[in-house]
Order: structure tokens, then C-alpha cells, then sequence
């Protein structure tokens, strides 16, 4: 007898089809597509993808920009039992060629905007490819040597909506994803079908989507976007899909459209609240979920404020897609009233990632041992979860060095407090080490962000002859008249000596990864390129 509850995609989403066939699940500009469109669409693409050969488990490599028919895409890969291998459109022709090398895939839908890359990367791959491609002039199209391409549109209209008959078993393998690659090569991390169902089982747990939800995605659906839009999905909600993040047009949409939820990363914010609120009526605004990077508490402090108690954090990675912590509407509201001034140990919830998730376990441990710290002390943060990663692609030492005993060792630093909230201190290979002291560079972001002329600050460690290490800030000012002696008097109250930046640098603004966190390597990397490592 089978399970009550699906363990695989197919069924998950054949289910939310069909129940709300008649609801709008998509709209771009001015183009609507119900769940019945859906339907018809994904299976047609289903249907050709099998004729193409594509088997359960086989990788789907999906190049697209945010469009409607990134969402008929992702859900014919699911009808097909196949595995989605999404690539982040601002990925570069090198990273491509890398993913698509490494993952061993040999279909992908592309559009035409990103054609170009195909050309140029598909001639050096050891696989030939069965190319999708999405709109544009066929005649304007690059011809794309060692490959075979078939126009979606033709697709769509020459296939059965019937969708195909395929086996696929909770253990198969359902999604294929890459890290940001930021210490090296991006390495594949694999999940199973079971895996990826449990995961949106709990982002419908966690994050309250419902039908009434109208969602608003405006960052890269090849990331945490993309699975806040399936479980939007999956709730019979509707979804306001934009390429590209412009704030009065994300502003104009929220108003116009009555957007209940969105998702940001802290520098889309920032700007957000920079340009100002108050010209637009954002009162059907519920939800502002953020993540992929730490907003800083003076900053969400202004945001609710001027947006109400409407933010919503969630703490993830790759390899625990999205939902390791929380910190919800209410814990932001009563962190915002309270005062550190009066002693409320609430006030600085703003500088936390929140609680464990209910699918959830966190604890900190030795990054050697891994014995569990105390309560209060650092370690690596290691989770376990049934919606945690399978494997890294090929790589099976680094996989054992990261799931160690059904644990995810994330790399990342951190502590809990009494009352059971995470604080992340640092990723790993971020801590700075200066005179033989640990510093956390989250810990003098967070001190020197609360000026009020500090608009944004990346902290990291530059070579220096007698520490080692030294701590180094890049400042983006909000007035011209700060210096680095504001910047050093300010964290003179705020940090023992030993944390203090040694030197300060200004810029216009901070570079970003094509994740949207912020780039830290490309700060680093200068001054320490007369270097023999990257630690001294």
C-alpha cells in the first residue's frame, strides 16, 4: 500500500494542478497563466523531454531568466522524474561549462538571451546536447555546434498533455544544485525526491504560504526564489514573477498587484529603505522574507518601522536549502520595542538567525572533534534535517568531511543563547586571526553598522607582519564628511582593542556574489595576492 503522503515531486505537484486548475498561478506584466496552463504546458514538456531520453534521476540543466516559462520548465523536469540542475542566468561562460562538465548533463533549456553562452561553451564538452530554446528570432539565434536544438514553442504544441508515466522512487535523484563557489571550483550537492518534498513540506510549515498569497519574485528563480515559488505553488497562491530587482517598480508591483509576500536580500533592502516607502500603499504587504546574507539590527529596526512588522528571516545553505532557523514577524516586532539600554535581553534578537526549525536539529560543536559546546561558547554550527543534502557530485572526501554521522558540518560559526536563539558569528574560513584572538567579522560589522553615517561594511582580515592578521573595513558612507578616524572613534566604544579595524577603506558600494551576498573575496584578494596563502 502506498505511503498517504507523497515522498516524491510528481505526485506532489499532480495534486496541486489539478486541485486548483482554475486559479491564477502566474503572472508576468501582462500575461496570466492558470494551474490548468501549467498543467497542459509541463506535461507537453515532459512528454518531449522522455522522447528525448531522459530517464528519473537524469539532470535537467535549466538556463533561464525569470519568466513564466521558467515555471512550466521546472515543472515538466518534475513530471519526468528528472533532476533540475538550475544555473544562475549571471553565471559566467566558464561556469557554465564547469556545471555542465561536472553534472555530466546532457539537456538543457535555454533561452534565447542566453543562447550565446551555449555556442560558446557546448563545442569544448565531452557530451553532446539535446537543447531547449525559449523565444526569440530563430534567425538571430547563434547556431550552437554539438548539440541538438528544439524550439520550446514547437514543443508545447506538437506533445500530449497527458503527462508521461514514469516511475520515480523517494531515493531517486531530484535536484542538482551548485554552491556559490566562493573557496574554489562550485561543487554539485544532491538531493533525493524524498528530500526535496520534505523541504517544501516545511516551507509551507514554516513560512504560512497560503492560497490568498500573492508572492512577488524578483531575484533569480535559479535560487531560494525558486523554491519559495513551488511552495506558493503547491498552497494554490499566486506568483508575480519580474526579472531583475528596480526598486520603485518592486515598490509599484507590491501596491498595484496587493503583494502579501516577497523575498529579498539584505543590499535589495537597503535600498529599498534608502529610496524611501511612503510614496506607495503597501498595506497588503504580510510577509518580507529575507536571507542569503545578515541584515543588520539598526537597519531592520528602520525597515520595521517604516514597512510594520512584516520581516521574516530565514537561516540556510545549499546543502539545508533555506530553513535551518527562523526568526519570525513577531520576534523582529518584539526585538525592534525593545531597548538594550533597559537591559531586555530582546533587543538583541535583531542580531540573531532565530530557532531551530520544527523538521530541525542545530547544535554547536568543536570544528575538530565535534563534540558539542556549551551553551554560549562558539563552534561550527551542524545540523541535521530530512530535507538535508544526499552528497556533493563526485566528491565523496569532501562529503565526509561535511555529513559526518547524518550531520551537515556547515562551516559556519556560531552560538546559541540561554533562551535557544543562534547567533552567526562568522563563516569558517572568514574568521580573522590576529595576534592568536579569534575576531568575528559579523560581530564588527554589527558594531560598527550602528553608526548612523555607515550605510554598509564588509569586515576581513589583511596580512600584517606583527598580528598576523590584521582587521580591515570597507566602509560605504552615508555622508561624505565620515573619515576613518569617525569610524575608529566609533568602534573605539564598542569593541575591545583587538577587534578594532587597523586601517579603513571607503567605497561606493559593496560587490555582491550572483547569490547577492557580498563579495568578500573580491575585497580580500588584493592584499593578499603577495602572498603564499591566504592566512599569515
Amino acid at each position: 500500500m502506498d505511503a498517504p503522503t507523497p515522498r516524491t515531486l510528481p505526485p506532489l505537484f499532480r495534486r496541486a494542478l489539478e486541485k486548483h486548475a482554475d486559479r491564477t498561478a502566474v503572472v508576468s506584466g501582462e500575461r496570466r497563466l492558470t494551474y490548468g496552463d501549467l498543467d497542459a504546458r509541463s506535461s507537453a514538456l515532459a512528454n518531449a523531454l522522455v522522447g528525448m531520453g531522459v530517464d528519473p534521476g537524469d539532470r535537467v540543466a535549466v538556463l533561464l531568466s525569470n519568466r513564466p516559462a521558467y515555471v512550466v520548465v521546472d515543472l515538466a523536469i518534475v513530471a519526468a522524474g528528472a533532476a533540475r540542475l538550475p544555473l544562475n542566468p549571471m553565471l559566467s561562460p566558464s561556469e557554465v561549462e564547469h556545471v555542465l562538465s561536472d553534472s555530466g548533463a546532457s539537456t538543457v533549456v535555454c533561452d534565447a538571451a542566453h543562447a550565446d553562452v551555449l555556442a560558446e561553451v557546448a563545442p569544448a564538452l565531452a557530451t553532446s546536447l539535446d537543447v531547449v530554446l525559449v523565444g526569440g528570432d530563430e534567425a538571430e539565434t547563434p547556431r550552437i555546434e554539438n548539440a541538438t536544438v528544439s524550439r520550446y514553442d514547437d514543443l508545447l504544441a506538437e506533445e500530449s498533455t497527458t503527462p508521461p508515466a514514469v516511475d520515480v522512487e523517494p531515493g531517486d535523484v531530484a535536484g542538482h544544485f551548485y554552491t556559490g563557489g566562493t573557496t574554489g571550483q562550485p561543487k554539485g550537492v544532491v538531493y533525493s525526491q524524498a528530500g526535496l518534498a520534505a523541504s517544501l513540506y516545511a516551507h509551507l510549515a514554516e513560512l504560512g504560504f497560503d492560497g490568498c498569497d500573492t508572492g512577488l519574485v524578483v531575484t533569480p528563480l535559479s535560487h531560494s526564489a525558486g523554491t519559495f515559488l513551488w511552495a506558493n505553488l503547491l498552497a494554490g497562491a499566486t506568483t508575480v514573477i519580474r526579472d531583475g530587482f528596480d526598486v520603485e517598480r518592486t515598490l509599484g508591483t507590491i501596491e498595484s498587484r496587493e503583494v502579501t509576500w516577497t523575498f529579498m536580500v539584505p543590499t535589495m533592502v537597503y535600498r529599498l529603505l534608502d529610496r524611501g516607502v511612503d510614496e506607495w500603499d503597501l498595506a497588503s504587504l504580510d510577509r518580507l522574507l529575507y536571507g542569503a546574507a545578515p541584515m543588520r539590527p539598526d537597519r531592520l529596526r528602520e525597515g520595521i518601522e517604516a514597512l510594520g512588522p512584516v520581516f521574516f528571516q530565514f537561516y540556510g545553505q545549499t546543502e539545508v536549502p533555506n530553513l535551518v532557523t527562523t526568526l519570525g514577524r513577531q520576534e523582529h516586532a518584539a526585538a525592534a520595542a525593545a531597548s538594550d539600554a533597559d537591559g531586555d535581553d530582546r533587543a538583541k534578537r535583531l542580531r540573531s538567525a532565530g530557532q531551530p526549525c520544527l523538521l530541525v536539529d542545530v547544535r554547536i560543536v568543536d570544528p575538530e572533534t565535534g563534540d558539542p559546546r556549551p551553551t554560549g561558547e562558539p563552534g561550527e554550527v551542524a545540523v541535521a534535517s530530512p530535507y538535508a543534502f544526499e552528497r556533493y557530485h563526485e566528491r565523496p572526501e569532501e562529503t565526509a568531511r561535511t555529513l559526518r554521522d547524518g550531520w551537515v558540518h556547515t562551516g559556519d560559526v556560531g552560538r546559541f543563547d540561554e533562551d535557544g536563539y543562534l547567533y552567526l558569528l562568522d563563516r569558517k574560513r572568514d574568521v580573522i586571526i590576529t595576534g592568536g584572538m579569534n575576531v568575528y567579522s559579523h560581530e564588527v560589522e554589527d558594531a560598527l553598522g550602528d553608526h548612523p553615517e555607515i550605510r554598509d561594511v564588509a569586515v576581513f582580515g589583511i596580512p600584517d607582519d606583527d598580528w598576523g592578521e590584521a582587521v580591515h573595513a570597507v566602509v560605504v558612507a552615508g555622508s561624505e564628511a565620515l573619515t576613518a578616524g569617525d569610524v575608529r572613534a566609533h568602534a573605539d566604544e564598542l569593541l575591545a582593542d583587538y577587534k578594532k579595524p587597523k586601517s579603513v577603506a571607503f567605497a561606493d558600494d559593496l560587490p555582491t556574489t550572483a547569490h547577492g551576498k557580498v563579495d568578500k573575496a573580491t575585497l580580500r584578494d588584493p592584499y593578499w595576492e603577495d602572498a603564499d596563502r591566504s592566512v599569515n
